[in-house]
C-alpha cells in the first residue's frame, strides 16, 4: 500500500513539473488559439473577444425598421442611429431598448445603405456613392458626389478618426474595373478635409485570399464541411464596416454568406467568423459602443428586423 502511494505521488510530481498545475477552470475567452498555415511556418492567432455563438442580448425592432440597412453609434448622445432602406429618414434608437426615440427627415426617398455620426453631422451613404451630411444644429442637409456609382454599390460606411476620413465598403465592382478581378471587394477612403474620394483602394479583399485563409483556419474540418465554408466566403460582399475602438481592427460584415471578416490595422486578414444565417438572414449594420461591445443588425426578410449585442469579454 505504501509503495502504491509513493508511485502515485511520484507520478503527479512529474506531471506538475512538465505541465504545471492542473486547473478545472475553462480557458478565458481571450485565450489565443494558433493553427499552422499549410506550407509555411506562419501561424494564425485567433483572439476571441466576442462569443458569436450566443448574443448577449437580442432586440426585436419596430415595423418601421423591418428593412434596417445600417447601424451607427453616437458616444456623445449615447444613442444609436439607423435608417430604413428606401426611406429618407434618420432614426434615433434608445441604447437600452432600441425603440425609436426620434425620426428625422434628411432627404427624399432613395437607396440609403449606411450611416455614421461625425461631430455635428450624421452622414448617410447611398448605394451610388453619394454622401448626405445632415447638420443636426442647422437642420440642413448637404450632399457630396464621389467617383463611385451604383456599379460599385456602396453598402458600408464608418469614420476613421486618425485620418479624418470615411471608409466606404463596396459590395459591387472595384472602382476602375469593368469586370471583377478574382471577385475583388474594395474599401475606399473619403477625405473629410478635402471632401473628396481617394481613388486607390484602401483595402482590397479577394475570394482567393479568403478561401486560402479559411482552408488553413479550418484545416481539421472534413472535406465536405470545408467545401461549404469555402462556398460561404466565395459570396463575400461587404454590407457594413466598423473599426474596433480598442484594437483598431476593421470589422467588415457581409449579408451574403452571413459572415464577418476581421482585418488588422496592418490590413492583414486576422479572422473570419461565420454567423448563424438563420438568425442573421441579412446582416447589414455593424458598430461598437463606448465599452467596446459589438452590435450587428439584420433585416427581417418578411419578419421583424433585429439587433444583436455581443458583449466585449
Amino acid at each position: 500500500m505504501v509503495l502504491v502511494t509513493l508511485r502515485i505521488i511520484l507520478m503527479y510530481s512529474i506531471l506538475f513539473m512538465c505541465c504545471g498545475p492542473v486547473s478545472k477552470e475553462k480557458n478565458s475567452s481571450k485565450d489565443t488559439v494558433s493553427s499552422m498555415v499549410s506550407g509555411s511556418n506562419k501561424s494564425i492567432k485567433r483572439v476571441f473577444d466576442y462569443n458569436f455563438e450566443i448574443p448577449s442580448e437580442t432586440f426585436v425592432l419596430e415595423s418601421k425598421l423591418g428593412e434596417i440597412s445600417s447601424l451607427g453609434y453616437s458616444s456623445e448622445d449615447n444613442a444609436f442611429i439607423t435608417n430604413n432602406d428606401e426611406m429618407g429618414y434618420i432614426f434615433t434608437l434608445d441604447p437600452n431598448t432600441f425603440r425609436i426615440t426620434a425620426k428625422t427627415k434628411f432627404a427624399k426617398k432613395g437607396d440609403y445603405e449606411s450611416i455614421e455620426k461625425v461631430g455635428q453631422h450624421i452622414i448617410v451613404g447611398k448605394n451610388t456613392g453619394k454622401l448626405y451630411f445632415y447638420d443636426k444644429t442647422m437642420e440642413e442637409t448637404q450632399h457630396f458626389s464621389t467617383a463611385l456609382s451604383a456599379k460599385n454599390d456602396v453598402e458600408g460606411l464608418c469614420y476613421e478618426e486618425k485620418s479624418n476620413a470615411l471608409l466606404l465598403a463596396c459590395k459591387g465592382y472595384p472602382l476602375a474595373a469593368t469586370t471583377r478581378k478574382n471577385n475583388e471587394k474594395c474599401v475606399y477612403k473619403f477625405d473629410l478635409t478635402k471632401k473628396e474620394l481617394v481613388v486607390d483602394p484602401f483595402i482590397t479583399i479577394t475570394d482567393d485570399e479568403l478561401k486560402s485563409f479559411v482552408s488553413s483556419l479550418f484545416a481539421d474540418e472534413s472535406k465536405s464541411k470545408l467545401k461549404k465554408i469555402k462556398n460561404r466566403v466565395k459570396n463575400f460582399s461587404p454590407s457594413g464596416i466598423a473599426i474596433h475602438p480598442l484594437h483598431g481592427d476593421y470589422y467588415i460584415i457581409s449579408a451574403k454568406g452571413a459572415l464577418l471578416v476581421i482585418i488588422n490595422k496592418n490590413k492583414e486578414l486576422r479572422d473570419v467568423v461565420f454567423l448563424n444565417n438563420k438568425t442573421n438572414p441579412q446582416p447589414e449594420g455593424i458598430c461598437f459602443d463606448k465599452e467596446n461591445n459589438l452590435y450587428i443588425s439584420t433585416e427581417g426578410q418578411g419578419f421583424s428586423g433585429k439587433i444583436f449585442k455581443f458583449n466585449y469579454n
